[in-house]
């Protein structure tokens, strides 16, 4: 072969090999399922874990979503692809968890989800565990951590509703209509069986029960989000700050709702919400 062929041949070579690999494949998820005690029915969940996990992260899905959104590849930027890799790296078991529908951690999904927990505690003892979603899922993330940060380590809230109670009266006086079916959800599952809604709206603002967040939280929110407005967040960081909190917030200045899952930067919020100096 003449020496300027071969050159070709051997530079050829180095841009092939230069390329974007594509990710390995991800290994299939194991469906289980728990009996949950508040309403004598069967919960599935999907889960990803090494033999000994280092720690656990639980995904809370959003409105109209399911224990399958979270470990699906390929949707916002691959959001949960990413997630489910950064996992595998740290040998730490992913959980995604059906939570009873469109129940913005109303009080039926806070039994469910302590119970999944508690469960998960007892299969690996000592292991952190850690809770994320986005939108409802992110919302949903905070009120259970107020409102059980027992069984919580850390949280990554991504375009989150910071209190709750200033969003549903948001959502209700709305025409949109995904809007208005969001306040009808938060109203069916925050009033079940008999409990009072106002009562639950301020039990679960994460904002209005900041002292509560002992655990480190990150947050990102777009300021252009129109479907859950900034303003709940930004109260909810004030109080973390003032309260002195491990609290890392970042917010995009031209980020719209879905924008926090298709740029969150997993290494670094998992590091943040694990970071042993907080």
């Amino acid at each position: 072969m003449a020496p300027l062929t071969l050159a070709l041949s051997a530079a050829l070579t180095l841009q092939a090999d230069a390329r974007p690999q594509p990710p390995e494949a991800l290994p299939a998820p194991t469906r289980e399922t728990f009996n949950c005690t508040a309403d004598g029915s069967c919960w599935p969940y999907l889960i990803q874990t090494p033999e000994a996990p280092q720690a656990v992260v639980l995904y809370l899905h959003g409105h109209y979503g399911d224990e399958y959104q979270g470990m699906a590849e390929g949707s916002y930027n691959d959001c949960f692809g990413k997630l489910r890799r950064e996992c595998i790296r740290r040998q730490w078991a992913y959980v995604t968890t059906w939570y009873g529908g469109n129940t913005w951690m109303g009080p039926l999904a806070e039994q469910g989800v302590a119970e999944l927990i508690t469960a998960l505690r007892v299969r690996w003892p000592g292991v952190p565990v850690y809770v994320t979603g986005g939108s409802m899922g992110g919302s949903s993330a905070l009120v259970f951590a107020h409102v059980r940060p027992d069984l919580v380590d850390g949280v990554v809230a991504l375009c989150p509703a910071g209190d709750i109670e200033t969003y549903y009266r948001f959502a209700s006086a709305s025409a949109e209509p995904v809007l208005a079916n969001i306040a009808s959800a938060i109203r069916i599952h925050y009033t079940i069986d008999g409990h009072e809604l106002m009562a639950e709206l301020d039990r679960r603002s994460a904002a209005r029960h900041a002292e509560n967040l002992t655990m480190p939280v990150y947050i990102i929110h777009g300021a252009k989000d129109t479907l859950i407005p900034i303003d709940g967040t930004r109260a909810l960081v004030e109080r973390l700050r003032a309260l002195k909190r491990p609290i890392e917030y970042i917010e995009q200045p031209e980020g719209e709702h879905d924008t926090p899952v298709t740029a969150v930067d997993w290494p670094a919020a998992l590091d943040f919400i694990s970071a042993a100096d907080h």
